[in-house]
Order: C-alpha cells, then sequence, then structure tokens
C-alpha cells in the first residue's frame, strides 16, 4: 500500500519569505498577514527578485476572514523595487506609500476619502496611490468575487496572477474567474527600466479588523475529458489539474479500490465493478511542501436495465407509457423513445403517437448520469378501451339488490366483468345479486375488462335497501264523539300509509289522520315502499260516554301486577286540574295533574293501612268544560 508522506516541520531559517510585523508562517507554504486584531499590518517579500522581462503565472489561496460589516481592511500582491520593509496599517494595506509599485488590491473595506465602493473589490494601483480617482488607479475597482459583494465569507479563494512580459499584458483571476486586466509596459513605465523587482504579499487592519492568510498555492485537483464515461468495465482516464505555486514534483493517487500510483498522469484505470470510491490525491511542490489530501467521492455507474410498457396499451386510458427501466448505480438522464414510424420522443413517460389499433415495435435507449446507456425493443399491442354501464335495482331489507352491466362498445369484446358492491363484497359475472346487511344509499362499482386486457372506466352503480316500520301508536281511550288525531310513528316521504277500517276517519291514507268515534275501534296501520317492502302495527281506540271521570271503589296494592293502583280513567279529559286523595282525618295523602296518573297505596314511601279514603277530581273536557267529581275508596292489604 502507497503510504502517503508527512509534511516536515518547515523552519525559520529555510523560510522563502521575508516576513514583518504581525505576519507569522502557519504551514509549510502558508502565512498570516494579519490577526483579527485592530491596528496592524504584515508583510512577506520572497527572498529571490523576479525579472519582468520574463512571464510568471502566480497561483495563491488568499483567506479575508469571516466578519464581513466590521472587517477589514484587505490584502495586496505587490511588486516594488525599494526593499522589503513593513508596511504601513489601516486603509492603505501595506500598500500605500511604496513607490515606485505595482499592487493588485483586494479592498474589504469602504473607505470615502478613497472613493472606494461599498462592496468588497479589487483593483489594479501603481506607486502606492490607493485613491481610485488618482492617476495611479490603473484597472478596476470591480467586486473580487463574480457573483457576490462579499469575499470576507470564511472561504479560502484561488487568487491568480498571470503576466505575459512579451504582450506586457497581467491578468487577475479570482477562483478561476477573470476580474481584471492591464495592458501596460509596467517595467518602463513604472520601474524606470529596471526589470528586477521584490515581490510579495502586505496586509493591514485599522479600526476594524480579520484575520487574513494567503497561501502558495498547492491545490491538489483532477478531472477528465469530456467525453469520458463512467461505466462498469469503461476504463477511466484521471487528468491531473492541481494548482500550485510553484512545480508539483510529486504526485500520490489513491483511487479508492486498492489501487495506488505516484504518476503524473495515471494510465487508464477499470475499477472492479459499479459503486461508489473515494479518490485521493496528495501532490508535493519543489519547496518540499507536501498538500492536504483530497478526497473526492466517484461512482462507477452500471448499466440501464431497460424495460417499458404496458402491455397493452390501451387507448384512450393510457396517457404515457410507463417507464420501468432499474439502474442499481446511478440514476437515469436521457431517454430516447424510436416509435417505429420514424418519430421519436424524449423524457421519461411520454405519450405515444398512435391513435390507432395494431401492434407496433418501440425500442427504448436509456443513459444513465454516469454516461451508461442500455437499450430494449418492446412489442407493444395498442388496443381499444371498452365503455361500460351498471343498473342496480333497489330491494328491501334481507332481500338481494339484483345487478346488470351492459358493454356500451359491441365492436370491443369484454372477457371479465368485476362488481365491487360498496361494503366489502364483491362479483364477477355481467349479472350479480347481493343482500346487503343494512339499509341505507351503496354506491356499488363496475368495470369490464376486454379481451386483449385493457379495462374500462369503472362506472358508479347506486343502489338503496329500505325497510319500513311501522308505528300506529299506543292504545287510547277517548269520548263519544271526541276527535282523535292518530299518529305514525315513523315518517319516511318514500312509503305510502293506509290505516283500515276506514271507519270514522278524515283520510285513511295520511300518516296523522283524524278519528271520530261512537264505538270502540282498532286500526291496522300499513306501511309500503316503493321496493315494496311492508309492515304494520295496530293501534286499539276505546270509546265511553263522556267526557267522564271513571274511578274503581277499590283496590289492592299487593304487587301481583292487578289492581295494584288507584287511578282516574278520564275519557274526553285531555287536561287534569288535580286528582286528590285525603285520610280519615282530613289530611291529604296524594296528589297529581298527570294522566293517567295514580295512587300506589303509599304514604311517604310506606304502605298506607287498609282503610277507606276519600279522592276527589277536577279537570276540563276536549270542549274547555271544567267539572270534577269525588268519592270514597277502599285500600284491602
Amino acid at each position: 500500500m502507497l503510504a502517503f508522506m508527512a509534511v516536515p516541520l518547515y523552519g525559520q531559517g529555510l523560510l522563502p519569505y521575508i516576513l514583518n510585523g504581525s505576519a507569522t508562517q502557519t504551514s509549510c507554504n502558508c502565512y498570516v498577514l494579519t490577526p483579527d486584531a485592530n491596528t496592524t499590518s504584515g508583510t512577506a517579500w520572497n527572498k529571490n527578485k523576479i525579472n519582468l522581462n520574463q512571464s510568471f503565472n502566480y497561483v495563491f489561496d488568499v483567506y479575508l476572514g469571516c466578519k464581513d460589516a466590521n472587517g477589514a481592511d484587505g490584502i495586496g500582491f505587490i511588486l516594488q523595487t525599494k526593499g522589503t520593509n513593513l508596511g504601513a496599517t489601516g486603509q492603505g494595506l501595506g500598500f500605500k506609500g511604496i513607490s515606485p509599485s505595482l499592487g493588485v488590491l483586494i479592498d474589504t473595506y469602504q473607505n470615502n476619502d478613497e472613493n472606494d465602493p461599498a462592496y468588497d473589490h479589487i483593483a489594479i494601483q501603481m506607486n502606492g496611490m490607493s485613491d481610485h480617482l488618482s492617476s495611479g488607479n490603473l484597472a478596476g475597482p470591480v467586486t473580487a468575487l463574480v457573483n457576490s459583494d462579499n469575499i470576507e465569507d470564511c472561504q479560502w479563494h484561488l487568487f491568480r496572477i498571470n503576466w505575459d512580459a512579451t504582450a506586457k499584458h497581467m491578468e487577475v483571476s479570482v477562483d478561476n474567474q477573470v476580474r481584471l486586466t492591464l495592458d501596460k509596459d509596467i517595467v518602463n513605465d513604472i520601474f524606470g527600466g529596471d526589470p528586477e523587482v521584490f515581490w510579495g504579499f502586505a496586509g493591514s487592519t485599522g479600526g476594524s479588523s480579520n484575520l487574513q492568510q494567503f497561501c502558495a498555492a498547492l491545490r491538489p485537483d483532477f478531472g477528465f475529458n469530456p467525453r469520458q464515461i463512467y461505466c462498469d468495465g469503461i476504463p477511466i482516464q484521471f487528468l491531473d489539474k492541481s494548482s500550485s505555486f510553484g512545480d508539483i514534483t510529486r504526485w500520490w493517487w489513491d483511487f479508492g479500490d486498492g489501487t495506488q500510483t505516484t504518476a503524473p498522469q495515471p494510465a487508464p484505470h477499470t475499477y472492479p465493478g459499479a459503486g461508489n470510491y473515494t479518490v485521493k490525491l496528495v501532490i508535493e511542490d519543489n519547496s518540499g511542501c507536501i498538500s492536504d489530501t483530497l478526497k473526492a467521492p466517484f461512482t462507477i455507474g452500471s448499466y440501464p436495465e431497460v424495460d417499458f410498457g404496458p402491455t397493452p396499451f390501451c387507448l384512450g386510458t393510457n396517457q404515457a407509457m410507463e417507464n420501468k427501466t432499474r439502474i442499481a448505480v446511478g440514476a437515469a438522464q436521457q431517454w430516447l423513445w424510436e416509435w417505429g414510424d420514424g418519430t421519436t420522443s424524449t423524457g421519461s413517460d411520454p405519450a405515444p403517437p398512435y391513435t390507432i389499433p395494431g401492434p407496433r415495435s418501440i425500442q427504448l435507449t436509456v443513459t444513465s448520469d454516469r454516461g451508461c446507456s442500455g437499450s430494449a425493443v418492446r412489442n407493444i399491442l395498442f388496443s381499444s378501451t371498452p365503455d361500460v354501464t351498471g343498473a342496480g335495482i333497489d330491494a328491501c331489507l334481507g332481500t338481494p339488490n339484483a345487478f346488470r352491466g351492459t358493454n356500451q362498445t359491441s365492436n370491443i369484446h369484454l372477457s371479465a366483468w368485476k362488481w365491487d358492491f360498496g361494503d366489502g363484497g364483491s362479483s364477477l359475472g355481467q349479472t350479480a345479486s347481493h343482500i346487503y346487511a343494512d339499509t341505507g344509499v351503496y354506491h356499488a362499482s363496475l368495470y369490464g375488462i376486454s379481451t386483449e386486457g385493457c379495462l374500462s372506466p369503472v362506472v358508479d352503480v347506486p343502489v338503496r335497501v329500505t325497510s319500513v316500520h311501522a308505528r300506529a301508536g299506543k292504545d287510547t281511550i277517548i269520548a263519544a264523539g271526541q276527535p282523535l288525531q292518530l299518529q305514525a310513528g315513523w315518517l319516511n316521504d318514500r312509503v305510502t300509509y293506509q290505516w283500515s277500517p276506514a271507519t270514522g276517519l278524515n283520510d285513511p291514507f295520511s300518516d296523522h289522520p283524524v278519528a271520530v268515534l261512537q264505538r270502540d275501534q282498532t286500526y291496522r296501520l300499513t306501511l309500503i315502499s316503493p321496493e315494496g317492502c311492508t309492515d304494520t302495527d295496530d293501534v286499539t281506540v276505546k270509546v265511553y260516554k263522556g267526557p267522564e271521570f271513571y274511578v274503581p271503589n277499590a283496590f289492592t296494592p299487593n304487587g301481583d301486577g292487578k289492581n295494584d293502583v288507584f287511578r282516574v280513567i278520564a275519557p274526553g279529559v285531555p287536561k287534569l286540574d288535580f286528582f286528590c286523595i285525603w285520610n280519615r282525618w282530613g289530611q291529604e295523602i296524594y296528589r297529581s295533574n298527570d294522566l293517567p296518573g295514580g295512587w300506589d297505596g303509599k304514604i311517604q314511601g310506606q304502605p298506607a293501612p287498609a282503610d277507606t279514603y276519600v279522592w276527589m277530581v277536577q279537570g276540563v273536557d276536549y270542549t274547555g268544560r271544567k267539572f270534577s267529581r269525588k268519592g270514597f275508596v277502599t285500600l284491602i292489604r
């Protein structure tokens, strides 16, 4: 197994930079210019001058801190000839006052006296002049990042200075996005013909601060040929795209499947199978610095197992094809349907172009997000969809409801009928019957299946289950000639009512007829529903001469259920004023105005002694006349 090298301690004596002020080394290739502290300044000057008559392409990582609104002030990449001293603090970014010089400045604080914009910006300036309206402002200011006004975002950003000495053209990029360009003979126009310059970084803070850092870039990275696909069994060509300030001298690759190499550009690598892997890459530059380990997830996709349907495809109901493709590793990204008539469609589940029944040969090609493709050809039968209707007959509780289906598309033969009765029951066949357990309206449903397997739309078949309950009322007494309104105790607007015999009735077909009788009569009430459900009940009306009170002269409250209560029979008397009983000493022992009411032979819950008692009753008859009666009753024990 290939072992990654450990990073050696980088001693101060080996530093390629001269550090001033608050600048400190944090790792082999990384330096802090300012800590997050007010009024500080730090510079890092490379010990070796560069010759501007030669092109260079310097790549750095820069970090401008995490504080936005109260963060300051910024950093600059500076070329100068005077020396390697510490620059000023505050808004000058360690650049202000250095002349002759060229600075690429990333400014994170708005200083109005220097005509700074409100956003974090980048500019190219010369001769220590940091005012953007001065003659020293050569390019910019523009936003430091392409899509953001803030670079104080706790992130490292790739900062590239590319100088073409022949074309005298400088290009400044942040995160591989060109932000500024400068076409200028900087050797003659700025440095008086002297091409030998010091270069380095400066940074400063003032009343606001931020942690500000830079690294000589050492970023491992890899990519692929745009035509590369990532499928099981396909060799994968990894392309090194690492960024480094100096020359990269060594590479350590780990492909995540146990295979490792130190080749700068590895040979095409074939993975043992589809799956998820983690690729690792470490690089070392010519200064002996070793990068952090890049760990990148990498997926080898499997080939699509293409399948689709349905078979048959039922015209008129199926609006789209059903894509049933499975991909073990990866996800479908592209679909190509070839309909066999010269037309094609893309998309996962398109609608086919056919309206006429018949067999069709269809091909589907699916490509995954890893570039893996698979195809399948299916012979799909396009069939007509049947249409059915259904009818059900209402029934009485306990008798079956009958059902029948009708094929509305006589040219399409049906092989099956499916009934759902709406209560958990079901049946097959064009006709069916079903007994429901309770009354109510049930929504049965029906669909048919053609001989080619197409299902008709489901149709609703509501049916009603009915029962009737005749309630003629309680037996009663009336006075001769007293009108009595009968009342059916079960009302339903779907049933008919019939009272028999019709003797004394004003309407024998009403649910509440009025009877006027001269003698006792028993009526039978018959209810009939539209489904033919019937039920009967009787009520007996006893007729007395009256209005009158009928009171017995003795009773025996011994609990045998016979003659246990002393009560008044009051035919023709709808309202009782009172019914009172006194003992022989004139004490009232019972009072009531209820009909029929009655005394049970007890006084304050205790059995009254056998004796003779006085009673009196008073009421109002059905004509409104008030009358009363009194007498004696004997309690026998």
